[in-house]
């Protein structure tokens, strides 16, 4: 092979590498079912069918895609164009996954978040953990224990092992005598879930509620660009 052409194959594995797969979950059926688009610079993609329970299929993102946007069709500005909300993917994460969340403060509607969702910082085995309550809570399963800090920071846990089931307690940092909420939860090797707290919705249940997304091995995505 010539020099020249080791250099564009270099080049051509270097911007694919660069690439990303993104992919989306809406917080729950509202934001599901409005029309949305990833977009940048003049090229439009509709996000497709999406599920608040489930990432939905990727959408390939070029490397240096200039001025990433989530736009909202269904809202428009005093021209006529779609309100958007710009996306910043870190550097180096291939597959990024999209939280498009309620908000009704905002003149889009929503707010977003993205979470690396790399399998080599998000690994099979692992529970990532949102705390999206305003108070620290610590998990305990086995016989280890973690805080999760509030306000959307996130915690891997990885239990280790073999597939089992698995008790587990979470306690207000503030009281660590008492769990407020204990139960059996699956662990697979061959499963990796977010795990959101939120505020409880009937406060006599407890003051959290759980939404899951779980994801197995057979469900993953082809990465290569």
């Amino acid at each position: 092979m010539s020099s020249t052409a080791t250099f564009l194959a270099f080049l051509v594995l270097s911007l694919s590498a660069s690439a990303a797969n993104l992919r989306i979950i809406p917080w729950d059926e509202e934001v599901a079912e409005r029309k949305l688009s990833i977009a940048y610079g003049k090229k439009v993609e509709e996000t497709g069918y999406l599920h608040p329970d489930a990432r939905s299929q990727a959408i390939k993102i070029p490397a240096e895609a200039p001025n990433l946007r989530l736009e909202t069709p269904d809202r428009l500005d005093d021209e006529g164009k779609p309100l958007a909300i710009k996306l910043n993917i870190p550097s180096g994460v291939r597959t990024p996954l999209l939280l498009i969340l309620p908000d009704k403060k905002a003149p889009t509607g929503l707010r977003t978040m993205i979470i690396v969702d790399d399998l080599s910082s998000f690994k099979w085995g692992t529970f990532r953990m949102f705390n999206v309550t305003k108070k620290p809570l610590v998990f305990r399963w086995d016989k280890k224990a973690k805080t999760i800090e509030p306000d959307w920071k996130s915690t891997s846990i990885e239990p280790g092992g073999n597939s089992r089931n698995m008790e587990i307690f979470l306690y207000l940092k503030g009281n660590l005598e008492k769990p407020f909420y204990t139960a059996v939860w699956e662990h697979r090797s061959d499963m990796r879930q977010l795990v959101f707290m939120v505020p409880s919705s009937n406060t006599a249940l407890g003051p959290v509620e759980f939404k899951f997304i779980p994801e197995s091995r057979i469900d993953e995505p082809d990465s290569t660009p």
